[in-house]
């Protein structure tokens, strides 16, 4: 995932404050996955990267493509093509999916390891993680074969790493000094 902007922090957090003033935050969870899914046309992907097209003409051709938005949610469209940010949206998506699953409650990690888990693997490992972190935990898995044996777990900006691969390295360390 990249990583996200610091304008794309703003404009998250700017509209997750106002989706829990409003206590609308599923509403903009859809209104946001809305508006990425309709700045990923191709139509506006190309006529916001010519220079030649102008701001008011951006708009022109969103409002044309645009579904039915809630007028909060028009002015947010309205503000990232004025200010030439609609490439931003999917981080924009992104970091406000992650404030309101924090919110929440909910925990996103990142388990690689060296081979595919079985289905069961996959359950126990969310299983501890939720019972060691005391929240809902959510994993996104995957494989690394470079790893050997074992696994990382990321989780926010924090890493564990229980891999062979650290380990001999480790020991590589020790043994050359």
């Amino acid at each position: 995932m990249p990583e996200t902007s610091s304008v794309a922090r703003r404009y998250a957090a700017g509209i997750f404050h106002l989706a829990q003033e409003g206590n609308a935050i599923d509403t903009w969870r859809k209104e946001l996955a809305t508006l990425d899914q309709l700045l990923q046309e191709d139509v506006l992907v190309a006529a916001f990267r010519n220079p030649a097209v102008g701001v008011g003409r951006r708009m022109e051709l969103a409002q044309l493509l645009k579904p039915e938005l809630r007028p909060e949610t028009e002015n947010l469209l309205r503000l990232l093509v004025e200010h030439y940010r609609t490439r931003e949206i999917h981080r924009i998506r992104q970091e406000f999916e992650r404030l309101a699953d924090e919110a929440a409650g909910i925990v996103h990690a990142s388990v690689a390891t060296a081979i595919e888990l079985e289905a069961d693997d996959r359950k126990h490992f969310e299983q501890l993680l939720t019972k060691k972190l005391g929240q809902t935990v959510t994993v996104e898995f995957s494989t690394d074969p470079g790893i050997v044996g074992g696994a990382t777990i990321q989780i926010g900006d924090h890493l564990v790493d229980g891999t062979v691969r650290t380990q001999l390295a480790r020991l590589r360390q020790q043994l050359l000094s």
